[in-house]
Formats: C-alpha cells, sequence, structure tokens
C-alpha cells in the first residue's frame, strides 16, 4: 500500500510541491527546502496544518512520525506546510528571553528601567529590547518579547537626509545559497561547480583556496585556514555514473573573522564574467566592455577591470558561437538550407580546388532579387574590412529606393579587393541579373580593381566616379602652403565642372578651373581621368543625380559592428537585419497615403511653391517658354527642360512643374514610376524567410577550413584609418572657447 503524501510547502509569494512517504527524514526535508527556496539550515522554523488541526511545529523526525499518523486519521491526502523565517537572536539575550517565559513573575519583581536584569552576561539593553507585553488569558499569564528589527539602525528613520540611504537587492544574492548541503548535485559538472563556488565566496564575503582542483575532484578550503584556523571546507567529486559532480564534504560554518562581502574581488575572472553577460551576449552580440562593466556595477554591485570585461565578453562570444575556425564548417549547411527556405535566392560557396578550405562565397537573397525590379538601375559597390579572427573584406552592392533608403541587394566576402575577386563578384551579379533587360549604371570609387571588373564584366554599363573621392583626390595635388580657402575655392570649381549639364559649359567651366587651379596641376588630374565617368555632360547613361558612393559608406556603417563576428554568425546577422528591415519598411508603405514616396512628395512641394508667380507661354501643344529669372523651354512630351534638371534626375524640375500645372495636368503623371509608392511597396513584397538553427548538425567528417592568413600582432583594429584629407585638426578659440575654425586674432563672437 503507498503511504506518500503530497505536502503544499509556502514560503512567503513561493509554493513548492513535495511528496513525503513514512521513510522521509527530517534532515531530508530541511535540505530540500534550503535547495529549492535558497534558505540555509538553521534560518527558518516549519509548521504543518490540516483541516482540524493548524500550526503544528514540525522540528524532528519524531514530528514527522506524528504528522503522518494524525494525516492518516483524518485521511487527508494534502499536507499544508508553513516556511518561516526565524529571527537570529545573540545567545546571552536568548538565555534572558528563556529565563524570563520561565518566571513571568521576574518583572514584578524587578520593574523595568531600561535594563532586563542588572547581570552583565544576561542583561538586555533597551536598544535590543523592543517592548515587553503581559497579558492574561484563560486564567494563564503569557509574556511575549518583541524585539525592535529596527532599533540598530540607531534611529535612521528620524535622521532624514542625514541618515543612511536605502540597499537595494543585487541579482547577485541568490549566490549566496549556491552550496548548501552535502549530497548537493551539479549536473553541469565540474564547471558549473566551479562556476557556483566562485560566487558562492564572493556573496559571502571569503577567499578560498584550492586544495585539489581536478577534472574529477575539488577540494577547497577558506583562505584564512592556516592564519585563523577556519574549518570551512568543501570536497566534491564527479560521479562515474552520470558524469554529475557531487559535493561528498561539507563544513559550510566559518570560524574565522571578517566575513564582509566587497565590491572587488580576485577570483571574478574572465570566465566567471564570461558566465554572467553570456545571456547578455547571446542577446546582443555587438554589445561593448564599457557597457557589461556598467551591468555588472548596476545589477551585481562588482566592480571589475575593463580587460577582465573585454575578454569575459570575447569568452562568451565564444562559448555562445563556438570556435570561429569551426565556423566556417557550418557554412555549407547553411548555404544548402538558405536556398531551401528562401527559394530563388543566389548563394556560391567557393572551396577551392580541393574542396577543403574556404575561398570566398557571395549571397544574393530571393527578396533582394525581386526587389531590385523596382528600384532604379543602379548599384553602388565597394569592399569594407572584416575584423574578425581571419580578416578578410566584404563587397556590397547597394541599390537605392524609391524614397531614397538603402536596398542591401548582394554581398561576397572574399579574402581581399583583388581584381580577380571583384571580377568574380560582378559575375556571379550577371548571373543573377540575366533577365534584367535594364541597363545597368554603376557608382564607385577609383579602385583599380572595381575598374577593370565592370569593364570587363559590364562592357557596355555606364560607371561613374565617387565625387568625394575625385575631391579628395584633387585637394592632394596642392601642397598645403596654398592654403585652405583656396583648396575649397578648386574644389568648388571641380564641382561646378561636373555638374555642368551641356558640353559647351563643361568646356567653359574647364577653362575657369584651369586659370585658378593652375593649367599644369589640372591637366594632369584630368589626364587619368576619362570626362564618360564624371562629368554629366559626358555621362553616356542615367544615374538620377547621384554623383557619390555615399550609399555604400551608408551600408558599410549599417554592418559596421557585424563586421567582427565568425563568418557564420556575420553572415546570419546581416540576414536578420535585412530581413527586419524589409518587414519594417513593407508595414509602414502601407499606411502611405500619398501617390509618390514621402521624400519625392515633399520634394516636390518645395519645388512646386518656388514659381508660382512666373509667366508661362505656350508654343505649341507641349511646348512652353517659362520666363523666370532666365527664360527657359520645357517640352512636356519628351519631359525635356532647358535647365536640364528634369533629364538628370528623373522627376519634374521647378520650371516643368509651373508648365504641368498650368495646363491642368496630373504632376505625378510625368514622375517615373521608381518614386511612385506602387513602386517602394512591390521592392518590399518579398520577405526573407528565416533560418532556424535548430537543425543545424554539427560538424560532421566533412570540415571546411578556414582560409589561410596571418593575424599580426595586438589588438584587432576596428575603425579603418582616415586619410590626411579626412583628418581635421580642431581649432579652438582662446577667447570665446569655441571649435568653429577661428582663433583668438579672428574671433567675433560677442562675449
Amino acid at each position: 500500500m503507498d503511504d506518500s503524501r503530497v505536502a503544499k510547502c509556502t514560503y512567503g509569494a513561493g509554493t513548492l510541491m513535495v511528496i513525503l512517504s513514512s521513510t522521509t527524514t527530517f534532515d531530508w526535508l530541511s535540505n530540500e527546502l534550503c535547495s529549492r527556496f535558497k534558505l540555509k539550515l538553521g534560518h527558518f522554523e516549519l509548521r504543518y496544518s490540516f483541516t482540524d488541526c493548524s500550526n503544528c511545529l514540525l522540528e524532528s523526525d519524531d514530528d514527522l512520525k506524528v504528522m503522518f499518523m494524525v494525516c492518516g486519521l483524518m485521511k487527508d491526502q494534502l499536507i499544508h506546510i508553513s516556511v518561516r523565517d526565524k529571527a537570529v537572536v545573540v545567545n546571552h539575550v536568548q538565555t534572558v528571553y528563556t529565563d524570563i517565559i520561565a518566571s513571568p513573575f521576574l518583572l514584578e519583581a524587578a520593574p523595568y528601567n531600561g535594563n532586563i536584569a542588572q547581570d552583565e552576561d544576561t542583561c538586555i539593553d533597551s536598544s535590543v529590547a523592543g517592548s515587553i507585553v503581559e497579558s492574561n488569558a484563560a486564567s494563564s499569564s503569557c509574556l511575549s518579547i518583541d524585539f525592535d528589527s529596527t532599533s540598530s539602525e540607531f534611529g535612521n528613520d528620524y535622521l532624514g537626509k542625514y541618515g543612511s540611504c536605502g540597499g537595494r537587492k543585487y541579482l547577485s544574492t541568490d549566490w549566496e545559497g549556491y552550496i548548501t548541503h552535502e549530497g548537493q548535485k551539479f549536473e553541469g559538472g565540474v564547471s558549473e561547480f566551479r562556476d557556483k563556488l566562485a560566487k558562492y565566496a564572493i556573496e559571502n564575503g571569503f577567499k578560498m583556496k584550492y586544495l585539489k582542483n581536478e577534472p574529477r575532484r575539488v577540494t577547497a578550503v577558506c583562505a584564512k585556514k592556516e592564519s585563523d584556523g577556519c574549518e570551512w571546507h568543501v570536497h566534491a567529486v564527479n560521479s562515474n555514473v552520470n558524469g554529475f559532480f557531487y559535493i561528498k564534504n561539507l563544513n559550510n560554518v566559518h570560524s574565522c573573522t571578517g566575513l564582509i562581502r566587497e565590491k572587488s574581488n580576485k577570483a571574478m575572472g574572465s570566465r566567471l564574467v564570461s558566465s554572467i553577460v553570456k545571456d547578455k551576449v547571446r542577446s546582443n552580440p555587438l554589445v561593448r566592455p564599457i557597457e557589461l562593466l556598467t551591468d555588472l556595477k548596476e545589477n551585481y554591485g562588482l566592480d571589475i577591470p575593463y580587460h577582465v570585461a573585454w575578454y569575459g565578453k570575447e569568452s562568451a562570444t565564444k562559448d555562445l558561437h563556438g570556435d570561429e575556425g569551426l565556423s566556417y564548417a557550418h557554412l555549407p549547411w547553411y548555404v544548402d538550407v538558405l536556398k531551401a527556405s528562401n527559394v530563388g535566392s543566389h548563394c556560391v560557396l567557393d572551396c577551392g580546388d580541393d574542396g577543403s578550405r574556404f575561398q570566398r562565397i557571395f549571397i544574393c537573397f530571393k527578396a533582394s532579387i525581386d526587389g531590385f525590379r523596382w528600384c532604379r538601375p543602379m548599384l553602388f559597390i565597394d569592399g569594407t574590412f572584416v575584423t574578425n579572427k581571419y580578416k578578410g573584406t566584404l563587397l556590397g552592392a547597394t541599390a537605392k529606393n524609391g524614397n531614397k533608403e538603402v536596398f542591401p541587394f548582394a554581398f561576397a566576402i572574399v579574402s581581399g579587393e583583388t581584381v580577380d575577386n571583384w571580377r568574380w563578384f560582378l559575375q556571379r551579379i550577371s548571373e543573377v541579373l540575366v533577365d534584367e533587360g535594364r541597363q545597368l549604371t554603376f557608382i564607385s570609387d577609383r579602385h583599380g580593381a572595381i575598374i577593370d571588373a565592370v569593364r570587363t564584366v559590364f562592357p557596355s554599363s555606364p560607371h561613374g566616379f565617387c565625387l568625394y573621392h575625385l575631391k579628395d583626390n584633387l585637394k592632394k595635388k596642392y601642397p598645403h602652403s596654398v592654403g585652405s580657402s583656396f583648396k575649397d575655392h578648386i574644389l568648388w570649381l571641380f564641382c561646378k565642372l561636373l555638374y555642368a549639364p551641356t558640353v559647351e559649359e563643361y568646356q567653359e567651366r574647364l577653362k575657369k578651373l584651369r586659370d585658378d587651379g593652375g593649367a599644369t596641376i589640372i591637366d594632369k588630374f584630368l589626364a587619368d581621368l576619362p570626362v564618360q565617368n564624371f562629368a554629366n555632360a559626358y555621362f553616356p547613361g542615367k544615374r538620377y543625380g547621384e554623383v557619390s558612393n555615399a550609399l555604400s559608406e551608408s551600408f558599410n556603417s549599417w554592418i559596421k559592428e557585424v563586421r567582427r563576428l565568425p563568418i557564420y554568425e556575420l553572415i546570419d546577422t546581416i540576414r536578420i537585419k535585412m530581413m527586419e528591415m524589409i518587414s519594417r519598411r513593407k508595414l509602414a508603405s502601407e499606411k502611405w497615403c500619398s501617390v509618390l514616396c514621402p521624400v519625392i512628395e515633399d520634394e516636390l512641394k518645395n519645388l512646386a511653391s518656388k514659381g508660382r508667380h512666373w509667366r508661362i507661354c505656350r508654343a505649341s501643344e507641349s511646348v512652353f517658354e517659362v520666363h523666370a529669372d532666365l527664360s527657359v523651354m520645357v517640352n512636356l512630351d519628351e519631359r525635356f527642360c532647358s535647365c536640364y534638371q528634369w533629364q538628370l534626375l528623373g522627376f519634374p524640375c521647378q520650371h516643368a512643374i509651373q508648365v504641368i500645372h498650368h495646363s491642368r495636368l496630373c504632376l505625378y503623371d510625368f514622375v517615373d514610376e521608381y518614386y511612385k509608392a506602387d513602386f517602394y511597396r512591390a521592392t518590399y513584397a518579398t520577405p526573407i524567410f528565416p533560418i532556424p538553427d535548430i537543425e543545424k548538425p554539427p560538424p560532421g567528417d566533412v570540415v571546411l577550413l578556414p582560409p589561410h592568413t596571418r593575424k599580426p600582432p595586438g589588438r584587432p583594429p576596428t575603425k579603418r584609418f582616415k586619410s590626411s584629407s579626412e583628418t581635421k585638426r580642431q581649432v579652438k578659440c582662446k577667447r570665446c572657447g569655441a571649435c568653429d575654425r577661428h582663433n583668438r586674432r579672428t574671433c567675433k563672437a560677442p562675449i
């Protein structure tokens, strides 16, 4: 017959269901409650209750047997056990408490005058004894002593702002109960035991040292064993049956002095920090060590050096993502799952001739392929450094949507920006866009490998150079002695040269640039700069007013922190960022009420408000003359304006807008479809589907090795070095204190 009973144990707001039997001992029940409720032996008391019997004391095996007998007589299947904190009282106070209970008439013989007893060994001071109340009930005298728990704070409630500040409960409070009793189990093996033992020592304010610290057995004693003779020790061993660690011998009482929990502790090493911050690193792989320092200070009350936080974060990253070398072994599986979950995606993994070592990888999602059809046929290409252990370069091709936002199209991870890698990258793009049917325009800097690859793979595509890089190159042609004002003037003339809409205007502005900037320097600069790669007047294609590669820089900045992750996490984090961006923009665009994208709508409204006073004359059904500061011709059928802005930008200029309003036509009919909200929604109609790694197999017999590389000494840099033209020295005015490109002599600020 089964004599088991269910005990409902409650402690505060917590409840625990325990199965008890006639063989259950009081020690087992106490240890179980200590383990589950994080209590200490001797710091709590137990009381059980039945239907007609409540508040019965439970403190021994005999009480437990009586409880089972009563439970059988009352035929109750559920036992209610209340766990209550027990007040810890000083020994001599407890003695007096017992004496008073034994002799309830003591107060009559010795009235209370601040001390209950005059004997030094058994006195209770008024600061300890709060109140003594005597009451008679049922013809019996009952004496109770109420100890004021706040009396030891020396009247802190009355001090106001001069009193001690209120404390807070730190997340490390639970560490105090990590080591409780003999037989305690640690399913994580020796690693879990060492981790919890170190945290237990930190929270309880003592230092320990290991006598044995081996994978199968660990013995630790208090560091004050030799000096103070402290008897605290713990011995745990590994089980051959299940691999768990068990405490075999424990003396959890300290006989030394000075157990005070400190903010700094040498036991708080990088491995311990790693176990604490692992969840934070998992949720945010890009968290910085300084943020971990703040978190440990605010939530754990611990101070650690910066280098410990840095190494702890690196250790947590390695534990979560594995070794960076093993990260490459997951790429074949990732490529297969990516193609299966996002059907139509173009993904190529190059493993070299023997197929055993990583060379490069190309990824273009189906969502990007479908979305690019609704964007302007332009790609901004650039490369940026990968800053993880094995280095490399991330090549990116980015488009711009109708709302002038970044639209990532394709990316690849290669060994470096070589001619071979750039050709391979653009060849993969040509395979994706084989059915595009539109003339593709490229915008990039003047990197030699990019120029060669575009010329080889896309020989008929226009290729524009970035204005920012051209200005940087031109600025370097002049010595520092000429001054910044002169250089700024030359760069302004060069920008006018680039934006010149006609050949005649280009030649006129070129003459001005040669006269002011020096014919020798300008001719030498333009000698190796093909005019069809930068000037609007000679550009063979349509670039919609885009003259810089700032979009690629935006993409590089977008993935800046991701570049230091292992390659598997790097690729998947970019996928997640793109997936969230597509979903976010799709939902936002569904709320638009305008025909055009909001940015374009605002630009047209701004242009339309500028020329309402202009006089417009009709020359034919579709040709008009607009008399502004200068008169221009507008042809609505050919979408032409003699200011050339309509042709360059792809949407009506201010002259064309006034003509369209004058003709009472719909302005939206004259705007390119790429700028309309319907095209924008179609850009993000195809989502990127998740790639869960719950079924990711461990690296098997086929292992993809990481690329050959040589790690430089020291901590790897995460920021690129800026060129001399990008680095500007801040000049602080000693008169007004502002950093506004002036000094004390030229300062005109009112003081």
